[in-house]
């Protein structure tokens, strides 16, 4: 049973997650996020320092969410190759569900390349857990003798590879409103991986 603080909590992540899908990070205050959570501005800085600390609130329970379905879909998966496409089916599910939300976070990363001493602290820590994923899946189809043996080296140079071609074919789709066509793309993109490490 949630308590007080967390009731509270709940609640202005809630709305503020609407707030930055309707407005985005850059346009949304503080003062609305207090004004739709119905509490006053002293309330809201009690609970977190920044709107951009609420909205890592968000992202990161979104993704935790994610992660934690993503790991127990790809158990139960019998082969890496249905791994792989459990992997990239559910990532695509999931950016079809936060597209509104992933939009701003592509939107913020952008704006932070291009500033001086841009830090996208939003990915970091979520590109890791994906790099993570993607090399066990290749670790495991070594092991069931799917996938030739790869050195440690390639293992995560591809693994890093994989997840970079994934998040740019995700960047552009999004940003060209072609989010619809992601899972024909993912798909060529596995074949592709595939064909290339398979053991013959």
């Amino acid at each position: 049973m949630l308590n007080k603080d967390e009731i509270i909590k709940a609640k202005i992540l809630e709305g503020a997650d609407k707030l930055f899908q309707k407005y985005g990070l850059g346009k949304t205050t503080m003062e609305d996020i207090a004004k739709d959570a119905g509490k006053g501005k002293s309330t809201l800085y009690y609970y977190f320092k920044s709107k951009e600390e609420i909205f890592d609130a968000i992202i990161s329970r979104e993704k935790d969410q994610f992660f934690q379905m993503l790991k127990g879909e790809i158990s139960k998966a019998p082969t890496a190759l249905e791994k792989f496409k459990t992997f990239y089916i559910k990532r695509f599910e999931m950016m079809k569900k936060m597209a509104n939300l992933y939009a701003v976070l592509v939107s913020e990363t952008r704006e932070s390349l291009f500033a001086t001493g841009g830090d996208c602290h939003w990915r970091k820590k979520y590109d890791e857990k994906e790099m993570i994923i993607l090399k066990s899946i290749l670790e495991y189809g070594m092991i069931s003798g799917e996938f030739r043996i790869l050195s440690e080296d390639e293992l995560e140079k591809l693994a890093f590879v994989m997840a970079s071609a994934q998040r740019g074919i995700e960047f552009d789709l999004l940003m060209y409103d072609k989010l619809d066509e992601m899972h024909s793309y993912l798909s060529l993109l596995l074949q592709l991986v595939m064909n290339g490490i398979k053991k013959s």
